[in-house]
């Protein structure tokens, strides 16, 4: 195993040599490198995520921004037929107003004389 004064030989083994040493100093090169491009890819596709996400909100924005325009012009809409309905009740309140007037007056007309008799009653 080991030599005669009690030092115990090297083993020829994977760590012991010039080539694996620098085999392990470009082991975390390696390592690193390929961390750096894992980390490459994974911002690329972060950023295509965030992209994708702009666009969805954009359309959304302009479905809305639509959608807000129909609705503005639909209460538009409405609000011109409000305004002309009420138009409508006020002057249908002031003809059935004129009516009663009428209709009471022709009442307390006829009560307030007779009727005409018919020339042959005495």
């Amino acid at each position: 195993m080991g030599s005669g004064d009690g030092v115990p030989l090297p083993c020829p083994g994977p760590g012991n040599t010039s080539t694996s040493d620098e085999a392990d100093e470009r082991q975390p090169s390696l390592v690193d490198e390929r961390r750096r491009i894992s980390n490459r890819e994974s911002a690329r596709r972060s950023r295509i995520r965030k992209r994708r996400h702009l666009d969805e909100l954009w359309s959304q924005v302009v479905h809305l921004r639509a959608t807000n325009r129909r609705l503005i012009d639909e209460l538009n809409h409405v609000m011109e037929e409000r305004d002309r309905i009420l138009c409508e009740n006020a002057r249908l309140r002031q003809e059935a107003s004129d009516l009663r007037k009428k209709l009471n007056y022709r009442q307390a007309e006829s009560t307030a004389s007779p009727a005409p008799r018919a020339p042959y009653e005495t």
